[in-house]
């Protein structure tokens, strides 16, 4: 399976000891094979597998007193064996940015019903519909990239990708500026076809680019609200305030050469 594969890759800690917590881009080559089975495997089972799962579990939503017993249990379930750890960590972690928001987190949600009120008060007709519309776009675009034969396909695109770009300076794949994103224009720069995007791939990738400007548009004032109220709430730790913002502006650099580096080299698909 793929997790065994993994391991085995990697040693049962799950990072090879040779790159300590680094992940480069010659990990991330040798893990494409197993990545490609596992494209396979969903490609060829999930959506059966989860149309009749959906279909079962939409039959005993129907049943309210079988729902509430779901939640029932699963409220059970955290309590007995999550929230006082949970608990635990965020007392003693509250100076950090995960332990409050641990503790924002189960003072707002203190039982079921705040849950519920919750959803009420912040999920409307046109949130669902979109998520519905969402789903099924997805379902169309997956259907598309497995019939279309594309697993194989970006399985070798990447592969030859991650080959070209580790070395030279480029060790650690969660820094893509630089000197790796100096190895990726390389790759692009032989302008053959193994070194253009396939256009099945590039199709998924367009269509989820437009999906993230959609729900950037349609939802900025709740993000903006959000915002707002996380800073309020770390108004006291204006340290962690600083620390999300400087993540917050690494991760907007890292997607910003990302970005440059897939514009600059599109596939010309028709």
């Amino acid at each position: 399976s793929y997790c065994k594969a993994r391991k085995a890759a990697f040693g049962s800690s799950g990072i090879n000891a040779e790159y300590g917590d680094v992940v480069s881009y010659d990990m991330l080559r040798r893990g494409v094979s197993d990545v490609r089975s596992l494209g396979h495997t969903m490609c060829g089972s999930v959506e059966a597998c989860y149309n009749e799962v959906f279909d079962a579990v939409s039959d005993c939503a129907a049943d309210q007193d079988y729902l509430q017993g779901v939640l029932d249990r699963a409220v059970d379930m955290y309590k007995a064996r999550a929230q006082s750890d949970i608990a635990e960590f965020g007392a003693s972690n509250d100076n950090t940015i995960m332990g409050r928001l641990i503790n924002l987190a189960m003072r707002r949600f203190t039982d079921l019903e705040s849950v519920r009120a919750f959803a009420m008060e912040n999920l409307d007709d046109g949130m669902i519909a979109d998520a519905k519309a969402g789903y099924e776009a997805f379902k169309v675009a997956a259907a598309d990239f497995c019939d279309s034969g594309c697993v194989d396909r970006s399985a070798k695109f990447f592969k030859m990708l991650f080959a070209r770009m580790h070395g030279r300076g480029c060790t650690d794949a969660s820094e893509f500026c630089g000197a790796c994103e100096n190895n990726a224009r390389r790759f692009f720069m032989a302008r053959s076809m193994l070194h253009t995007i396939p256009c099945c791939l590039q199709d998924v990738i367009e269509q989820a680019l437009e999906g993230a400007a959609y729900f950037r548009d349609a939802y900025s004032a709740e993000m903006e609200d959000a915002e707002s109220y996380l800073r309020e709430a770390f108004a006291d730790q204006p340290a962690l305030i600083a620390q999300a913002e400087a993540a917050a502006a690494a991760a907007r650099e890292q997607i910003e050469c990302v970005s440059s580096v897939y514009n600059d080299n599109k596939s010309s698909c028709a």
